[in-house]
């Protein structure tokens, strides 16, 4: 990410380049003020950076997902933060724009070699910590990003959803307001920090440190004594004894008495000042290095092969101060600004490239791509336009601009609804709650369905058809309240078969813009020379609405909308991205008095919840609404399952294994509300055996499956809950008492689900610390198994009828009970283990033979391909 090679060039010239920020602990008595962030320093924080970096450095993500202790770690996170004096604001990516598709495919290709990895490795080996942290590509489980969100809100922290694009220039243009620092890990944040006035510096993520301060209590066990002649003392780290508990750098260590927070910061000016560059010519510095807009062909074009990284940045900058410098340059400056700035960086690539090129037209084509690729370092303006936004259509500060948004008040009851509903879809969205909406509503024609940790060999579980049914419900209903999606428009001349037309006035309407954009990112001034433009040209304030109109005059076209949404997903049980089309039915015609589905009252929402996930029945609708999306979530899993089946059930959940997801999930529910009653008034403690210990079991296949189907359709649920806006509620001591009151849970299904937990109760142990099975869990229980079994039909969950079946389910176990078998299984040395595989092996041979011999030896040999033996049922 960020700009080739500079990360290490800063990190070789930090001497020159950055200067150290030590901040020690202040008064935080005034709670209030502390959390309001009053008389604290800002910093404007890329959040997926740390999401990925807190998750992946503590918690393993091959169980699944571990989204109470995560919550826990972001809470740490920001207290630690706040009480050495920083105030942070968290900025979210937004829809991947299209000049990342290639990039995003190549990603998920990566994350399905992943699953392929995990799949066939001994079930030991990737049980082991050492798998989970030396994976070159990682599955960050899919509700992180929702429980960290989940965390912000319950700590007052500010933070922004872009809609679309990366979050890099929002994070600067909110640091040059707020005067403060940017915290990332991407190195355009170095070239993007340049060119405001009051942002204090750019901190990457790897080089923010931890130590233990000074002082009398903190120091004096350790101070070292002179040597003999007192000319040598030896020095001892600040940072104390490691931890043996697996955490992020992110976070203090426990055992420090005076935490303190080193920040490496590189200074605004400087990197150009270094390089002796000006400051709007940063970017296109940056372009030439290569960034993630340019392929990794350039490298090859413009650097020999025997220059490192810092050779290549050296070069690059050289190269371009002498033809910015140039006398001979300067002279030959063109009457247009903008054929000067063209002319410039053709200057550049010529004389930068190792070789020349074949044709002109490969020339222009690397200048094109240049370009392109230095426009991405404007910084957008602030603001939202409307209380539309974005779904008013106006991403980019200059006004709204779609019809549907400026002309809706008073003209009909239809119109006015849609945009009661598009203010409370923007309210959602401004909250967190509407991320995957959001992407879809700006790009149906590309939409990823990012996939779980699932057995590549087996039928994609994002593409099933139960599953996709969801989804043309989720995204019908989204089309119904935005008064429709932003579909791809197929412009066709009435005598021509239909075909995608381009259009002359927006093509140059889309140029003049880029060229305007492209000198004032360079600091050309935009209005020199603008009389050659022409009659037709359009201009830089004429709104969209006014190019159709325009459009329409010139031209004889009508338009056909394509209704469906292209979903970009694993395909079958094949290991290969296949774009497929979700179709949508035609538009609603409403009912309900003309109030689209989002606006019903919450019954009606509830019930449409439940209907495309086959589980609208009386017990489920019965059940408190805090737990119906769980019965929900696993219903759907049981009935898609039972469809794939074949003869011998393979696919199909057992009873046991019914029981033991239900257990965990309704546990692990128990353990967040009591989580959350304690938080109202508890600070920040120690790390304990909840947050740090029990942290790999042992990842059977069969159970990683199964957690697999839950994840899957719990992301899909999700979806669905947030077209109908089924917002959750503040919990407060009162609400998280009981699981009635609770509230809905539709949007937080991760309060659910904890992969350490599932995992070991699927194997029959015991969860850990933290644990309890009370009678409240367990009337829960049965009041959950009652709804979750009602109308199924016979054989969808094996052995759900049987003697033995409703035996188990009389010996649920409570609390404490059944820990002591678990602890026996872990703790059990390993020599009484081998004398029970030797006695097995001997029974074995006497009663089948040395064939069955030999089939024993190799599954307690394990190896690589224990894949078959995991599936065997």
């Amino acid at each position: 990410m960020g700009v080739r090679g500079l990360q290490t060039f800063i990190k070789e010239n930090r001497n020159s380049l950055c200067r150290s920020l030590i901040l020690s602990e202040i008064d935080d008595t005034n709670e209030a003020a502390s959390a309001g962030g009053k008389g604290k320093t800002p910093v404007v924080v890329d959040a997926w950076g740390i999401v990925y970096k807190l998750y992946l450095d503590s918690l393993p993500w091959t169980s699944g997902g571990e989204y109470l202790r995560f919550y826990k770690l972001v809470k740490r996170l920001v207290k630690a933060w706040r009480k050495v004096g920083l105030e942070p604001t968290f900025v979210f990516d937004g829809a991947t724009p299209s000049e990342k598709h290639a990039t995003v495919l190549r990603r998920f290709s990566d994350q399905l070699l992943t699953c392929q990895l995990f799949y066939t490795t001994s079930k030991t080996s990737r049980s082991s910590s050492s798998f989970s942290r030396t994976a070159n590509t990682v599955i960050l489980p899919p509700q992180a990003s929702h429980a960290f969100l989940f965390a912000l809100r319950r700590l007052d922290v500010a933070f922004h959803i872009v809609p679309e694009g990366e979050a890099d220039g929002v994070c600067v243009s909110f640091a040059n307001q707020l005067g403060g620092y940017v915290i990332g890990q991407d190195s355009d944040f170095v070239i993007m920090v340049g060119r405001t006035e009051r942002v204090k510096g750019y901190v990457p993520l790897d080089m923010m440190m931890w130590i233990e301060g000074e002082g009398d209590n903190a120091t004096s066990s350790r101070r070292p004594s002179p040597g003999p002649d007192g000319s040598f003392q030896p020095v001892m780290n600040r940072r104390g004894v490691s931890s043996p508990i697996r955490q992020s750098a992110l976070l203090p260590q426990p055992a420090y008495t005076r935490p303190t927070l080193v920040l490496t910061v590189v200074q605004p000016q400087a990197l150009r000042q270094r390089l002796r560059l000006p400051p709007h010519y940063m970017p296109l510095f940056a372009s030439l290095c290569g960034n993630d807009y340019t392929p990794p062909s350039t490298a090859s074009q413009f650097f020999e092969p025997n220059l490192d990284t810092v050779q290549r940045v050296e070069k690059a900058a050289r190269i371009l101060r002498e033809q910015l410098f140039s006398p001979s340059a300067n002279a030959k400056a063109s009457i247009n600004p903008g054929d000067q700035v063209v002319e410039l960086v053709e200057r550049v690539v010529k004389k930068l490239s190792v070789y020349p090129f074949d044709t002109e037209q490969s020339l222009q084509n690397m200048v094109d791509i240049i370009i392109d690729a230095a426009l991405q370092y404007s910084l957008p303006p602030g603001g939202e336009c409307c209380s539309t936004f974005p779904f008013c259509g106006e991403l980019n500060g200059s006004g709204c601009r779609t019809t549907s948004s400026t002309r809706l008040d008073g003209e009909t009851e239809k119109q006015v609804w849609i945009s009661a509903a598009r203010q409370a879809y923007a309210a959602a969205q401004r909250q967190g709650y509407l991320n995957s909406i959001t992407n879809g509503w700006l790009y149906p024609d590309r939409t990823y369905l990012w996939g779980v940790l699932e057995d590549p060999t087996a039928a994609s579980l994002r593409s099933s058809a139960g599953a996709r049914r969801v989804r043309t419900a989720t995204w019908g209903i989204a089309d119904e309240g935005l008064g429709g999606l932003r579909w791809p428009t197929l412009e066709v001349e009435a005598d021509k078969e239909p075909d995608t037309v381009s259009n002359g006035v927006e093509d140059e309407m889309d140029t003049d813009k880029e060229d305007r954009a492209l000198r004032s990112l360079l600091g050309v001034d935009v209005t020199e020379n603008n009389s050659e433009a022409g009659d037709g040209v359009i201009s830089e304030d004429t709104t969209l609405v006014d190019a159709e109109v325009n459009t329409s005059r010139s031209s004889t076209a009508r338009t056909s909308t394509t209704r469906a949404i292209t979903e970009y997903a694993r395909q079958g049980s094949s290991s290969k991205l296949i774009a497929c089309q979700l179709e949508l039915p035609p538009a609603r015609i409403r009912s309900e008095g003309g109030l689209p589905t989002c606006l019903q009252p919450p019954e009606n929402r509830l019930r449409v919840y439940l209907e495309p996930l086959s589980s609208a029945t009386p017990l489920v609708r019965a059940l408190p609404v805090s737990l119906q999306p769980l019965v929900a979530i696993l219903r759907f899993s049981i009935l898609e399952a039972a469809s794939k089946s074949s003869k011998n059930d393979t696919h199909k959940w057992r009873r046991d294994e019914v029981s033991a997801v239900l257990r965990a999930t309704i546990g692990t529910f128990t353990m967040w509300r009591k989580d959350l009653i304690t938080e109202l008034d508890q600070h920040t403690k120690a790390v304990g055996p909840e947050e740090g210990g029990m942290l790999y079991p042992l990842l059977e296949s069969r159970n990683a499956q199964l957690i697999a189907q839950l994840s899957s359709t719990m992301v899909d649920s999700q979806l669905l809950a947030q077209s109908l806006l089924l917002l959750p509620g503040i919990p407060n001591s009162d609400s998280l008492s009981s699981v009635e009151q609770f509230g809905p849970t539709h949007l937080i299904p991760f309060v659910f689900f904890s992969g350490v937990t599932l995992h070991r109760l699927l194997s029959k142990l015991e969860p850990g610390a933290g644990w309890s099975w009370t009678s409240e869990e367990q009337e829960a229980f049965e009041q959950c198994w009652e709804a979750l079994i009602e109308d199924l039909e016979e054989g969808t969950i094996v052995g759900l009828n049987s003697p033995q079946a409703h035996q188990n389910k009389e010996e649920t176990p409570l609390a404490g009970e059944g820990e002591e078998e678990g602890k026996e299984d872990v703790v059990s040395s390993s020599r009484d283990n081998k004398k029970k595989a030797k006695k097995a092996k001997r029974k074995s041979a006497d009663k089948e033979g040395g064939q069955k011999k030999k089939d024993t030896t190799k599954a307690v040999g394990g190896g690589r391909f224990d894949l078959l033996g995991d599936m065997t049922i």
